[in-house]
């Protein structure tokens, strides 16, 4: 077996995390694969035999999540949609659900 680390500029959010898993978990020979959307960084186990690292990073870059280093333009988007750019959101829990609430729920 052998480990490949690398760093994925779109990886950004938990939904990239479980998109990439599940291409690279299709793939022959992959054997694990750990990913993490904080570090940007995935790491995967595989088996030489079946498959090499040259066709694990061409199936990330046809499923868009291309290998490379990062820089200061790959962030996350800033296209939100306006509710999560209003700036602070204010909520306030209903008293009624408040007193059904705790380790012992009176539903």
């Amino acid at each position: 077996m052998q480990e490949l680390d690398l760093t994925i500029r779109a990886l950004w959010a938990d939904h990239h995390v479980i998109a990439l898993r599940e291409t690279l978990a299709a793939l022959p020979g992959v054997v694990a694969v750990a990913a993490s959307a904080m570090e940007r960084r995935v790491r995967i186990e595989y088996d030489p035999a079946q498959i090499t690292s040259d066709a694990i990073s061409k199936s990330l870059v046809a499923a868009g999540y291309a290998p490379g280093e990062l820089n200061g333009d790959n962030a996350a988007p800033r296209n939100k949609p306006a509710w999560a750019t209003g700036g602070l959101r204010v909520t306030v829990t209903n008293p009624v659900d408040q007193a059904m609430s705790g380790d012992y729920r009176k539903y």
